[in-house]
């Protein structure tokens, strides 16, 4: 890669990290995509909504879908390392020259919109309509693109899905999307399409929401937990083991690459929403050898990741109090005995006195430091208030590097490291053990 692409693309990282901001609405990215041709309409679309576990389910669903032979789009958010991430076609990232030939056909489409529109594209709106012309140019079979905020509202509900998939809903982003579980619900569930096949994995509330709004527009729901059964054999360092049952049909000791006892809703939330999808297209039912080859390979970096085996280290973007608790059941059970050294840095708008206590059921000692996404992070005495009412134990790191590297350096073979909180937190540490480029955000 040359000087000159490098570059350009970190000067179109730069522009493009300028119109960060929320502003939920569908008008400026339809308008955008119709400047474009409409690319979003050239290839059948899943499309996962939720709270938690879309990536997950987004990486099931796609790697199950290459095994079948189709030629699979995904677009996910946010990224871990680079920005690249977030486009994918058949496991390859849009590269660095794409990306900048991409931009500046989606910037002149935008200067169109602003002048019609009175509103340039933000940076969620400007990448999903990026993604949506790079799939239609790559000629994609199909594409699993994961809702952004909420749903109705979002970006990527500017499509018209195929399957819509909703994994499950808790109180997140409440500023934006309500202070209840039913309202959040009814955002996710914007994303339902008249008679057209929805796959959920919620429950409670929010499944209500969701079953009133299948009824209105007919369309067919496919609940995990009634529909789709699945029961856990095993889970541990290695992954799960797992039995799943759907229109009949039982598949017995399917092994799953992801770790996480919590992750088997999700590979049952996939497996539904790939069935509907062959279904509506004419194929073949769930095949149990391409199913498991499928499952084997599902690649979702930074999730219950272990990155280091003496000392343990592991990974984890949990962000939010439900992730947070997912990810301690899930270390009780697959690191049983001993407790960790947690690294955290968690953003500003998240519950953190929740997620943090969370944490301290299975953490000897706390590193609190600041991711450098945006400024975005939460300072380390707001944490720092939470644990002193905890009695927890804890020291303070100005940077996720420095707070590695010198946990790193003071642990023993046997010590257990969790590096925790965000996402952002993840894609700055994860780097120190895989080499990846990272561009920052």
């Amino acid at each position: 890669m040359s000087n000159d692409i490098n570059e350009e693309y970190f000067q179109v990282l730069k522009e493009l990290y300028e119109l960060r901001g929320i502003k939920l609405g569908l008008d400026i990215i339809k308008g955008l995509l119709k400047e474009l041709g409409n690319p979003e309409r050239d290839y059948p679309i899943i499309l996962v909504g939720g709270t938690n576990g879309k990536g997950s389910t987004v990486s099931t669903i796609s790697s199950i879908l290459r095994e079948y032979g189709f030629r699979v789009g995904v677009f996910t958010k946010p990224h871990l390392c680079r920005f690249t991430e977030r486009i994918v076609v058949d496991n390859r990232e849009i590269d660095k020259k794409e990306v900048v030939e991409y931009y500046w056909k989606i910037k002149q489409a935008g200067e169109n919109v602003s002048e019609k529109l009175g509103r340039f594209p933000t940076f969620f709106e400007a990448s999903t309509a990026m993604a949506f012309e790079y799939f239609s140019e790559k000629k994609v079979d199909v594409a699993v693109v994961e809702v952004g905020m909420g749903g109705r509202l979002d970006a990527t509900n500017a499509c018209d899905p195929l399957v819509s998939v909703i994994t499950n809903v808790s109180l997140e982003h409440t500023k934006y999307l309500g202070d209840t579980v039913e309202k959040i619900a009814f955002e996710k569930s914007g994303i339902i399409r008249p008679g057209r096949p929805t796959v959920s994995a919620c429950s409670g509330s929010a499944l209500k929401v969701v079953e009133e709004r299948c009824r209105e527009l007919g369309s067919e729901l496919t609940l995990v937990g009634r529909d789709v059964k699945y029961e856990v054999l095993r889970s541990d360092l290695n992954g799960l083991e797992m039995n799943i049952s759907l229109k009949g049909r039982v598949f017995n000791n399917l092994g799953v690459s992801l770790r996480g006892r919590f992750q088997a809703e999700n590979v049952s939330t996939a497996i539904a929403s790939v069935s509907k999808f062959l279904e509506l297209m004419g194929r073949s039912d769930l095949e149990d050898n391409v199913l498991r080859r499928g499952l084997k390979k599902v690649y979702w970096p930074g999730r219950l990741e272990p990155v280091s085996m003496k000392p343990l280290v592991i990974l984890d973007c949990a962000k939010d109090p439900a992730a947070a608790e997912s990810l301690v059941s899930s270390l009780e059970e697959i690191v049983p005995g001993g407790k960790f050294t947690t690294i955290v840095s968690i953003s500003s708008d998240k519950d953190y006195i929740r997620i943090l206590t969370s944490l301290a059921k299975i953490t000897d000692r706390f590193v609190l430091t600041r991711h450098g996404v945006m400024g975005r992070a939460l300072p380390v005495e707001n944490m720092a208030e939470v644990l002193n009412g905890l009695n927890a134990r804890f020291d303070t790191e100005p940077t996720v590097k420095e707070a590695v590297k010198n946990t790193i350096a003071s642990a023993n073979n046997n010590s257990k490291i969790l590096i925790t909180g965000s996402v952002f937190t993840v894609g700055e540490a994860r780097p120190l053990w895989s080499g990846e480029f990272y561009d920052g955000f």
